[in-house]
């Protein structure tokens, strides 16, 4: 498989991730509100929600390297909007188009690499999520880096061109491309049959199970990308400080993400998930409570190991729940729930994070995460889980297309 897909994935969530410490830099140079600075968090959540549902499903049609192209394109643009942007407005539509980018090359990533060898399916979304959290944490300190040498506006400069240059390796890379053996159907029809894709998937308590665990597991993310850099300064802490914080929480689920991966094949999913959730409701609530940024510090390290754990286990029992032809519409689904998730998230936390503090902010979306991580086992427990609920390969009704030109 080719290495442009995982570079790909790394510089898009590195474009996106090195927002998270450049918040409070961007809220002092643009007198922008806590509202403001919601919706700019915010907003890339929902984006990445329609893309899950809308475009990443065409990778189940056959195009997956277009889709994954594109998006490499679009995370390009974002970044110069971004770049050239003075007005929230303007910040929300390069972080839209951000989020529409990564929404779609995601899920394409991950049906290329567990199409192509699914019975370590567990092990290769373990590996996309380290690299995904490689480039949320590494971009952040890029940011900073840059931000003290050039200004603001440098990281985005430099990333958006990071892109443009992987754009023709990543639009001729060969890939297995999953087509059916049907005649080609109309706009109309595809998009129809994209819905009902969807709507057979969910029927399923594993797929739906993994899509409500995905959430849970995916909330605090929106939380901490709308206040996590502001909540550190207020209490002293130093942008560089706060780029390194996000170093030392995403390292650990580097570590963790491909070891969950494999535990998640090995053991089952769900055990793997409820092991992480556990972790991490209590580690959220305490978090509001602390006044020093290295204890903060060192509890996310913890926290950020046990969604290394997580993460990987809620998409491997969607890739079990899920078949040729299904799996981008599967991950897209499950991304999609989760994102919406973290959208609702970054846009609540200012809001009480203003209004009524860290401790409340905190507990609230622990909240969240329980009601929701209650759910989802609730749903996938009563399923019976077991570690394959779907044929792995289908024979005459979909067939594997060789990559290329």
């Amino acid at each position: 498989m080719s290495r442009m897909i995982p570079v790909g994935l790394f510089t898009l969530a590195a474009s996106i991730g090195m927002v998270f410490a450049l918040l409070h830099e961007l809220r002092d140079a643009h007198d922008l509100s806590g509202g403001a600075i919601g919706w700019i968090a915010g907003v890339s959540f929902f984006a990445a929600v329609a893309s899950q549902l809308l475009i990443a499903p065409f990778a189940d049609r056959g195009y997956a390297r277009r889709v994954m192209a594109l998006s490499i394109l679009g995370g390009a643009i974002a970044s110069i909007t971004f770049a050239l942007a003075s007005e929230p407005w303007q910040f929300v539509f390069a972080r839209i188009a951000a989020g529409l980018a990564f929404g779609a090359f995601l899920p394409a990533a991950q049906a290329v690499f567990t199409a192509a060898d699914p019975e370590r399916a567990g092990q290769h979304l373990g590996r996309l999520a380290g690299i995904q959290t490689a480039g949320f944490i590494i971009g952040p300190g890029i940011g900073a880096g840059l931000v003290a040498a050039w200004g603001l506006d440098a990281p985005f400069y430099c990333l958006a061109v990071a892109l443009i240059l992987l754009i023709g390796p990543v639009a001729t890379i060969h890939v297995n491309e999953v087509v059916s053996d049907e005649p080609p159907l109309g706009a109309l029809r595809t998009a129809a049959d994209m819905v009902l894709t969807m709507a057979r998937i969910s029927r399923r308590r594993e797929a739906l199970a993994a899509a409500i665990l995905s959430a849970a597991l995916i909330m605090p993310a929106g939380m901490y990308e709308a206040i996590w850099a502001i909540f550190l300064q207020d209490l002293g802490a130093s942008t560089t400080f706060i780029g390194i914080s996000l170093v030392l929480y995403g390292l650990p689920f580097m570590i963790a993400a491909p070891i969950g991966g494999r535990l998640a094949d090995r053991h089952g999913p769900m055990r793997i998930a409820t092991f992480a959730l556990v972790m991490i409701i209590p580690l959220t609530v305490v978090y509001g409570h602390l006044t020093v940024p290295l204890l903060l510090m060192s509890l996310a390290m913890i926290e950020g190991a046990a969604n290394g754990f997580g993460m990987p286990s809620a998409q491997t029992l969607m890739a079990i729940s899920t078949k040729d032809g299904e799996r981008a519409t599967g991950q897209g689904l499950a991304a999609a729930t989760g994102q919406l998730a973290a959208g609702m998230s970054a846009l609540i936390a200012p809001r009480l994070f203003e209004n009524y503090g860290p401790e409340w902010t905190f507990f609230w979306v622990a909240v969240g995460i329980l009601v929701l991580s209650s759910l989802g086992l609730a749903v996938g427990f009563s399923g019976r889980t077991r570690r394959q609920t779907v044929p792995i390969r289908t024979f005459g009704l979909l067939r594997i297309r060789g990559g290329g030109r």
